[in-house]
């Protein structure tokens, strides 16, 4: 389904990003958008699409204690313009951070809410 891929609230959001797969790690990379289902990012990176990584953002705060949120994700996309990023994992207070980040950056927060209704990732049980 296709057409489903999209689905999600997209949000401009500037931060740095690392991205470690097997054999790589690139670091201080340059995010554009971010869903509570994936990323994107900046550059023509050497990254192939269906390759499994972690995703490390390092949001920016007026503190010292600003979160760092990890994600488990896999290559969609990876073009000249950036790579897109698919979570497939995350922590549950990671995942309470992202939730937050769309919310608050979101055009219609209210919409962006009723997709954390939807199951955002498959269930490894099924």
């Amino acid at each position: 389904m296709p057409s489903d891929r999209r689905r999600r609230t997209r949000v401009n959001f500037h931060a740095r990003a690392d991205i470690q797969t097997l054999g790589a790690r690139l670091l201080d990379l340059e995010t554009k958008d971010l869903s509570h289902k994936g990323v994107f990012l900046l550059g023509e990176l050497p990254l192939k699409d269906g390759l499994g990584c972690t995703v490390t953002l390092h949001l920016v705060g007026e503190t010292e204690n600003a979160p760092t949120l990890h994600m488990e994700g896999r290559i969609v996309r990876s073009t000249g313009e950036g790579t897109a990023i698919d979570f497939v994992s995350m922590d549950p207070e990671t995942y309470l951070h992202l939730r937050n980040l769309v919310l608050l950056n979101a055009e219609d927060p209210e919409e962006a809410e009723k997709e954390f209704g939807q199951p955002a990732f498959e269930d490894p049980e099924a």
